[in-house]
């Protein structure tokens, strides 16, 4: 069985049970950034802006201020149509973050992050969204365990 996680322009695939491979999706090598995790992500699409990177508020964090030269090193891959500026994050491990982030630069750094992200969870299922929002001039939002300046605050 497999389900399907619908965010703002991206969709998330989980998977019940191992072994779910789509021949049709196989694909070329994985870029260099996702080698570390691609056993778990079979039949993955190597598009330049799929990272194993785990999209975690301490990972989100580090993108602040970063130069697009930084916010590549980070991610291990170029970003969407070459550019860093959207990017994925790709994981079957418990605990990942899987989602996506959008950045915007002005004057050579990043000074906008917006993310949406799931957990991937133990029973293969992705976790309640996630919304992960910083701007350099109006601050942090996170939807996050923890987070005291909520995005998505139920009133």
């Amino acid at each position: 069985m497999v389900g399907l996680r619908h965010f703002r322009g991206f969709t998330m695939a989980t998977a019940l049970g191992a072994g779910l491979v789509v021949p049709q999706l196989a694909s070329a090598t994985p870029l260099g950034g996702q080698k570390a995790c691609w056993d778990s992500n079979v039949g993955e699409d190597p598009r330049p802006e799929i990272s194993c990177q785990s999209l975690s508020p301490e990972f989100l964090r580090k993108l602040e201020h970063a130069t697009p030269a930084q916010v590549s090193k980070l991610f291990a891959v170029p970003g969407k149509d070459g550019k860093p500026t959207y990017f994925e994050g790709v994981g079957k491990i418990p605990g990942f973050h899987n989602g996506y982030v959008d950045l915007v630069y002005s004057k050579g750094h990043v000074t906008n992050v917006s993310a949406v992200t799931t957990e991937f969870q133990n029973n293969g299922m992705a976790g309640p969204e996630m919304d992960f929002r910083w701007d350099a001039v109006k601050g942090e939002c996170s939807d996050f365990p923890g987070s005291t300046q909520r995005c998505n605050a139920v009133e």
